[in-house]
């Protein structure tokens, strides 16, 4: 671990620095260019990437932010630095999400881990969310908060005319928030000026060169993860539909697969289950407070341990606490689980499980 902890440091460096590169644009726009609007954290960390790659004898991907941004779409371990790669920590990890622009979960986590006092978009969408319901009736907050994150999850995708109808059925008292979690279709995901739907997240399939993706490619991670692109029907006029923003894309409906998928299965199965219960305390409660699920989809168990271990959140507030990973992390990497259930130090309880796993564990 010694001679790893230079570039651990400059991998924590690393991550504030695309962190805050992408808050930056997301709140004031333009472009990221290398010159005096980079924040100094981006300038430090080029330069110890720079050292690093010297010391490794490699090309000085350091000396570019822009080599750096495509860089960090990729596991690290195969950035062409040495130091990174051969059993390096967080060789698995991906720093942004190369199809919508966001810092991965992965990436804001190390930022913390290095020190970094961020602010999440993930948590402020959830903060928002959380402010917009006090302006409804006290028993109907618990509710509303999750009709409205099960409706962006369920439908990242949605016609002008179904959102005016959610929002007049009950939700006028959060409208504004509600339209703000979506944005005009863009022009980029149009192919004839029509659009497609994704099969099987309800997202959008957006064109590409690549001939193995005819009708478009999602650009939802965990979509892309489960399996082979699924078209889906056409969105004659894009202009009167709206897409979720990119970082609820990421955040909201890329691990909302795996919710929702784990909460219709138990319901199926008879079971009292609940979808954020409680305002989110875990993503699927089940009978009360017996059981909180969490679904979480970090590429790395060390990360992930690392958060847990810093803390669980209101989870803590069920009597079984159970973390749930998607199936496909143990196809990438079958110790994913055991590796997690190390890195959490933690002295509260958690189990750890797969979504299959758990819909059999607790669907009986």
């Amino acid at each position: 671990m010694l001679e790893q902890s230079g570039a651990i440091g400059t991998v924590y460096m690393l991550a504030r620095a695309l962190c805050e590169i992408y808050d930056q644009i997301s709140n004031d726009g333009g472009v990221v260019q290398q010159d005096s609007s980079l924040p100094p954290i981006a300038r430090r960390a080029l330069a110890r990437l720079s050292r690093l790659c010297v010391d490794d004898g490699v090309e000085d991907i350091g000396s570019s932010i822009h080599l750096v941004m495509k860089r960090a779409t990729l596991p690290m371990g195969s950035w062409g630095v040495p130091s990174f790669a051969n059993g390096f920590l967080y060789g698995d990890v991906e720093l942004a999400d190369g199809s919508l622009g966001v810092p991965t979960g992965d990436c804001r986590e190390l930022a913390r881990m290095g020190g970094s006092e961020i602010d999440v978009e993930e948590d402020l969408h959830h903060e928002r969310l959380r402010a917009a319901v006090q302006s409804y009736p006290a028993t109907q907050r618990e509710a509303a908060y999750t009709a409205i994150r099960e409706l962006v999850v369920r439908h990242p995708v949605i016609s002008q005319d179904e959102l005016h109808d959610f929002i007049a059925h009950g939700h006028a008292h959060a409208a504004r928030t509600i339209h703000g979690l979506y944005r005009p279709v863009p022009q980029g995901a149009l192919t004839d000026g029509v659009a497609r739907r994704c099969a099987r997240c309800g997202s959008l399939l957006w064109p590409v060169r690549d001939p193995a993706f005819r009708d478009g490619r999602c650009q939802v991670r965990q979509c892309i993860l489960e399996g082979e692109t699924i078209a889906g029907d056409l969105i004659e006029q894009p202009s009167l539909s709206r897409l979720a923003n990119a970082a609820l894309l990421a955040f909201w409906v890329g691990p909302g697969l795996d919710e929702v998928r784990l909460h219709d299965a138990l319901l199926a199965r008879g079971r009292n289950s609940a979808l954020y219960p409680m305002a989110d305390a875990a993503d699927v409660g089940v009978d009360g407070l017996s059981i909180g699920l969490d679904v979480k989809s970090y590429a790395s168990p060390l990360v992930l341990g690392a958060r847990l271990s810093r803390g669980i959140g209101r989870l803590s507030i069920f009597a079984r606490r159970v973390i749930v990973v998607p199936d496909f992390k143990l196809r990438i990497n079958p110790r994913y689980i055991d590796d997690l259930r190390t890195a959490y130090t933690n002295d509260e309880p958690l189990e750890f499980m797969t979504v299959a796993r758990a819909i059999r564990e607790f669907g009986e």
